[in-house]
């Protein structure tokens, strides 16, 4: 997540609580790309508005504890521009067609107003039971999870002893599952994963950070089975360039990252390979209705993979050292063909804008 520490500056006039400067980096053009700022202000119980040129901005305003305030707002920018924001005091405008979250006994739903919901277990057991429109499915239920790899190369999934909603709209959703389990040995190890979910974008941002100093844990892993209506399967990876492939039936995809390079292999064989430029770490799985955008942050840093097969299983891991242990990564869900469906590449996914806040 992308956070930021108020300055406090004497410019600021009577009603201004904080100045935001949010920056485009990756030299890419920004549609309604979701921003996150957070400001430190004593003004966190009040309400606040967002204002740039003048204007009004559609805003959402999340109190974290009595001395943070957590700001989410979508925005258009081009390749290497800036804007300015200013927050003030004030209640801001009402926002229409609002995200929110449903809970029933066992899970979230968080519901998006043009009828796409993400159903998320409150243990986390299966991570995502289904992500659906009012015309699609995207997930075949039950054959999804979170697990870890271990140093004997055991596996065990996690799941979480508690969870909570951090946000509840209208702009931004939040979940957060902490976990305290016995993982690879006897002792019990704490992490904590994180669900964010923008309104402006059909994706669930995922972080996962591993509280465990020793080395038992050697990598942290997703998995996903998406429903594919036909094969083969259509894959593109983002490896310095876009490598694109065809899987068919009986056959898988991956693409891996090492400290020598990257490779993508066909059913075993290999189908590229390079060190220079190193691979981005995203891919994009379709079938004839259906696209879903996977990406991993730091892709190239560690040893790291996704890899996909022909029925539409998913697999992504990342290799994990002493510390810090934490695994970042995204998943998209849009219509096909995926260039008109997504709106972002999945480049723009991973580099989200840059936030300065004064």
């Amino acid at each position: 997540m992308m956070r930021a520490t108020l300055l406090l500056i004497p410019t600021l006039l009577a009603a201004q609580v904080a100045r935001i400067e949010v920056a485009e980096t990756a030299g890419l053009r920004r549609f309604g790309y979701p921003v996150r700022a957070r400001i430190k202000t004593s003004f966190s119980s009040r309400p606040l508005h967002l204002v740039s040129d003048g204007k009004t901005i559609a805003a959402q305003f999340t109190s974290i504890d009595k001395d943070f305030v957590e700001i989410d707002f979508a925005l258009d920018l081009g390749p290497g521009q800036k804007r300015n924001f200013v927050v003030e005091e004030g209640g801001p405008p009402p926002i229409t067609d609002p995200m929110s979250i449903e809970q029933t006994a066992s899970s979230y739903i968080v519901r998006h107003p043009d009828g796409l919901a993400f159903h998320v277990p409150k243990n986390l057991h299966g991570f995502l039971s289904s992500v659906q429109t009012p015309d699609t499915e995207y997930l075949l239920r039950g054959a999804s999870g979170l697990s870890v790899a271990c140093r004997d190369k055991t596996e065990r999934p996690v799941g979480a002893v508690t969870s909570r909603v951090v946000k509840s709209g209208p702009l931004a959703c939040a979940l957060r599952f902490d976990i305290a389990e016995p993982l690879c040995g006897d002792r019990v190890v704490k992490s904590a994963v994180e669900l964010e979910f923008p309104r402006s974008k059909s994706w669930v941002e995922v972080h996962w950070t591993v509280d465990d100093p020793a080395p038992g844990i050697s990598g942290l892993m997703a998995e996903a089975h998406l429903q594919v209506d036909s094969q083969p399967l259509i894959v593109d990876f983002g490896a310095g360039t876009m490598i694109y492939a065809t899987v068919r039936s009986g056959q898988s995809a991956r693409m891996r990252s090492s400290a020598s390079g990257w490779n993508i292999d066909v059913n075993g064989e290999d189908y590229a390979i390079g060190q220079v430029p190193p691979a981005e770490g995203w891919a994009h799985l379709m079938d004839r209705h259906r696209a879903t955008a996977v990406a991993i942050k730091d892709f190239a840093t560690t040893e790291s993979s996704i890899e996909s097969w022909a029925d539409g299983r998913l697999r992504i891991r990342r290799d994990v050292g002493q510390t810090p242990k934490s695994f970042t990564f995204w998943l998209h869900f849009v219509g096909m063909p995926v260039q008109i469906g997504a709106a972002t590449s999945p480049q723009s996914m991973m580099h989200p804008l840059a936030v300065r806040v004064e």
